[in-house]
This record gives structure tokens, C-alpha cells and sequence, in this order.
């Protein structure tokens, strides 16, 4: 445990709780990171999604990235907006630009989290890796980018090794059943 700057005890995540103390300002960084990782496990399963939907055509890949793109565009906008009539509703007042613009880029690892995603859709157009493997790596990409934002989750939480290795296998499944989806569909 080390100290707070406030005299409170940080510890493992949940512990910044010392009596009546509470560190603010641990708690809003905490909640940043968890968010910014929520966005983009969120965008990762969406844009692996959409991939596995889109099936297996190498002929279509630049409509793929255009169709990966445009979906990942549609949910941030969503998200944002959602965000934004919430928070008007809880302030009871309309927000500023400034305050839009921070709900939006608070949702902006959900738009970024599908640029992984797409390279490999981007190289196997380009003629860089085989246009008949292009979408199947983008899938394998998304999984494993799921699996590492388990690790992440395990490494944050500070549990020991069992936390890491269960939050990898859990979040991680998220891609496999989509996986398993493109397998039983296509």
C-alpha cells in the first residue's frame, strides 16, 4: 500500500477506501482507465463482429473496411450522443462544446480499437498478405487484441495470476464465439 495524497491508502483496486478518506483523484484516474478499456473492448467485439458477418469474399475487402469504418463511425456517434442526452438530463441544463467534446473523446478508444482491425483488411487489399486471409487475420487480431484487454483487466485488478488468466479466458471468449459464429454461419 502506498499513501494517498490526501494521507489515504491506495492499495489494490477497490481499497481506496481508509476510514473516511477517499482519494478523489485515484478514483477519477481508475475510472478513465476502466472506461477507456470498456470503449474499446466494446469497439473490438463491434468491428471483429462486423468482420465475421461480412464472410468470406476476398473480392470485398475494400467494401469490408468501408462497412468496418462506417459501423464503428454509427456506434461511436450513438454513444456519444447517448452520453450527452444523459448527462443534459443529470445537469439539468444544456452541456457546453467543451463538455461534448470531452464525452466524445472519452468514447473515442471505441472508434479506435477497430484500426487493428483493419490493417490487415488494408494490406490484403494493397496486395501486402493474401487477399483470401486478409479478413481471417483481422478476425484473429480482434481476439487477440480481447484476450490482451483481459490481461489488462487481471493486471489492473491486482489479484494475483488466476485474475489475470480469468479475466484473459473471459474476455478473450467474447472473440472466439464470434469466431465460432463466422464458422457456423459461413
Amino acid at each position: 500500500m502506498t499513501e494517498a495524497s490526501d494521507g489515504g491508502a491506495i492499495g489494490r483496486a477497490g481499497d481506496e477506501l481508509d476510514g473516511d478518506n477517499i482519494d478523489h483523484a485515484e478514483m477519477r484516474r481508475r475510472e478513465h482507465l476502466a472506461h477507456e478499456l470498456s470503449g474499446a473492448i466494446y469497439g473490438t467485439i463491434l468491428a471483429s463482429t462486423v468482420v465475421a458477418a461480412l464472410g468470406y469474399d476476398p473480392q470485398k475487402l475494400e467494401k469490408s473496411i468501408v462497412i468496418v469504418v462506417v459501423t464503428s463511425a454509427v456506434f461511436y456517434a450513438a454513444h456519444v450522443y447517448s452520453l450527452t442526452v444523459a448527462a443534459r438530463i443529470v445537469a439539468g441544463q444544456a452541456l457546453t462544446l467543451r463538455q461534448v467534446r470531452g464525452i466524445a473523446l472519452s468514447e473515442w478508444p471505441m472508434m479506435q480499437s477497430c484500426v487493428p482491425i483493419l490493417i490487415p483488411l488494408v494490406f490484403g487489399t494493397l496486395g501486402w498478405i493474401s487477399r483470401d486471409l486478409a479478413a481471417d487475420i483481422a478476425l484473429l487480431v480482434g481476439i487477440g487484441a480481447l484476450f490482451t484487454y483481459g490481461v489488462l483487466i487481471g493486471l489492473r485488478e491486482e489479484r494475483g495470476h488466476f485474475h489475470v488468466i480469468a479475466n484473459a479466458l473471459i474476455v478473450g471468449s467474447f472473440g472466439v464465439l464470434i469466431l465460432a459464429l463466422k464458422v457456423l454461419v459461413h
